[in-house]
């Protein structure tokens, strides 16, 4: 009888034991994980995604082709009706920057590949984030001796374009073949061409 009362006292504790550890089992399922915080947007989270998946070289190029519109096409319609000094300066630095990056586009012209060969040495990045910042500190120190509002705003986008471009050479981006063509510029051309042939062919 003293065995029996033993094996059961035994068992009522093994049970016990068994249901505790099931009560917590339960209670720790029970807690949720917390909800994973939101990603930060807003123009710094921007900077610090495109920092991390090394575009500023793609976005540097971007900068440099909206300038030479910005410069020579702009300053055009508009500039020169707000001071003839600021707008020739600005056209002229324009069109330098456009034959440094879209070389593909100067092959027609004699004068264009032979300040290209001048130019080479910009494929170096930081040298050409250099060369903007100088670019828009002249057209700067142009807007406060000669007036044209333009030239405060090309100042500003080339400076800012200069600095994407030592940006990239630090993050070890450089120059390829692949830069003197569109393809460098982000864009397929494959499948560019491809549309416009099939648009073509609509057209017919």
């Amino acid at each position: 009888g003293v065995a029996l009362a033993e094996n059961r006292r035994r068992e009522e504790g093994e049970q016990e034991e068994e249901d505790t550890g099931g009560n917590m089992q339960n209670l720790l399922s029970g807690v949720t994980k917390p909800a994973p915080e939101p990603e930060p947007t807003g123009w710094y989270s921007d900077l610090v995604k495109m920092y991390k998946e090394g575009k500023f070289k793609t976005y540097a190029r971007w900068g440099g082709v909206a300038n030479t519109f910005l410069m020579v096409v702009l300053t055009c319609l508009v500039g020169l009706s707000l001071g003839l000094v600021g707008a020739l300066v600005s056209i002229f630095l324009g069109i330098l920057i456009g034959i440094l990056e879209l070389p593909f586009c100067c092959t027609c012209f004699q004068w264009c590949q032979v300040v290209q060969k001048w130019f080479v040495i910009f494929e170096v990045y930081w040298l050409r984030g250099l060369l903007y910042i100088i670019i828009g500190l002249s057209l700067g120190i142009t807007f406060s001796q000669a007036g044209n509002v333009l030239c405060l705003v090309y100042a500003i986008t080339n400076i800012l374009d200069g600095l994407c471009y030592v940006i990239a050479h630090i993050r070890g981006e450089t120059h390829t073949a692949a830069d003197n063509s569109a393809a460098g510029l982000g864009v397929n051309t494959t499948k560019l061409k491809t549309q416009m042939a099939v648009s073509a062919m609509g057209i017919v």
